[in-house]
């Protein structure tokens, strides 16, 4: 969850605040980023606020955007800091707004009982506070509905997507140079090792489709996390050496889109899929598990995309071959992606903060 915190005085003040726990590289950062951008390239006094000083967006932010950041290690020592922010932040001249990007009820699934009773009681009472809640798609309102949020309360607002480069491709990675030299239809998919982008769902696939539907296939995936040296092993278990390459993370994916043939996520849950407009932006076809979210929206219920499955192989890996043979126009897809471009999405927020 980020917040934004603007001066109901907007036009005289023209102050907005973002709080965010740190800026590294992600989706949720990269819409702070955008955001940022836009309202200080209309001359507003931007700040954003971390509790962590790490920030991967250095070079992209523009020079008059304050960052402030709490340097904070653990979320119980941050309180102390953010006392003169929380009287401003509450304060009633302070219009206050909460953007919320997953789906928590899928993200939380796994926790206890009592955890959850928790976490619905604390989003009920605190999001009271909010003068709106924005929901990255019509699926994390819904969810945010469920946990009691009222429904005046909640917009739902996608997420502006930067689709120009922010670096020049490095074919200098040895994965990245394998691939690209590789005969075989480049497939590419992008995000952090961890359990909701469920890699080895992608992995599985890929090995079907070699062995059962007789299709080589070369794929790349940009990223890291935790589970980066499991699927590392699945690969060799499966011996897909030559057909998964493991790159690690970049810091900007949108010049390795242009490589490819066909981008696939295959998350269990996405609340938006900031990646999923990344490559459509560049005229790259998409296949996505159907989350019932954000990814789902963005492809029209599948009249843009091909839709599959959650957690089903097979159905991942007949989805990748039905979409190879049968791309869709690729300015249609560009054309798409511009519904959520900075300048439309961030004048939705504009109107909303005024």
């Amino acid at each position: 969850m980020s917040k934004i915190q603007e001066s109901k005085n907007f036009k005289e003040t023209s102050t907005i605040c973002f709080f965010n726990y740190d800026l590294g590289f992600g989706g949720t950062e990269k819409v702070i980023v955008s955001l940022a951008n836009y309202f200080s390239l209309l001359g507003r006094k931007v700040t954003i606020l971390t509790l962590s000083d790490r920030n991967d967006f250095t070079a992209f932010l523009q020079p008059e955007i304050k960052i402030v950041s709490l340097k904070v290690d653990k979320i119980k020592r941050v309180l102390p800091k953010l006392i003169s922010f929380i009287v401003r932040i509450f304060s009633p001249k302070t219009k206050l707004l909460f953007v919320e990007h997953c789906n928590i009820s899928m993200q939380f699934q796994n926790r206890s009982y009592l955890f959850k009773l928790f976490q619905k009681i604390s989003i009920s009472l605190f999001y009271k506070f909010a003068d709106h809640v924005i929901a990255v798609s019509i699926g994390v309102k819904e969810d945010l509905l469920s946990m009691n949020v009222k429904n005046d309360k909640i917009q739902v607002i996608y997420n502006p997507v930067i689709t120009k480069p922010l670096k020049e491709e490095n074919i200098s990675n040895l994965a990245i140079k394998n691939w690209t030299k590789s005969k075989h239809k480049k497939l590419i998919a992008v995000g952090e090792f961890k359990a909701q982008k469920n890699f080895l769902n992608l992995v599985k696939a890929i090995y079907f489709a070699k062995c059962s539907l007789n299709l080589d296939l070369s794929l790349l995936i940009l990223g890291d996390g935790e589970q980066m040296s499991y699927i590392s092993s699945q690969i060799t278990k499966m011996d897909l050496e030559e057909n998964i390459f493991l790159a690690g993370w970049v810091n900007d994916p949108l010049p390795y889109y242009n490589l490819a043939d066909l981008f696939v996520l295959s998350s269990d849950y996405e609340g938006f899929g900031v990646v999923i407009v990344e490559a459509m932006s560049c005229g790259l076809n998409i296949v996505s598990t159907d989350c019932k979210s954000g990814p789902s929206e963005i492809l029209m219920n599948g009249d843009l995309g091909t839709l599959c499955k959650v957690n089903d192989p097979e159905s991942l890996a007949n989805a990748i071959m039905h979409a190879l043979k049968h791309p869709f126009d690729k300015d249609t897809l560009v054309r798409r992606a511009e519904d959520f471009s900075e300048k439309k999405i961030g004048k939705l927020y504009e109107e909303i903060i005024i």
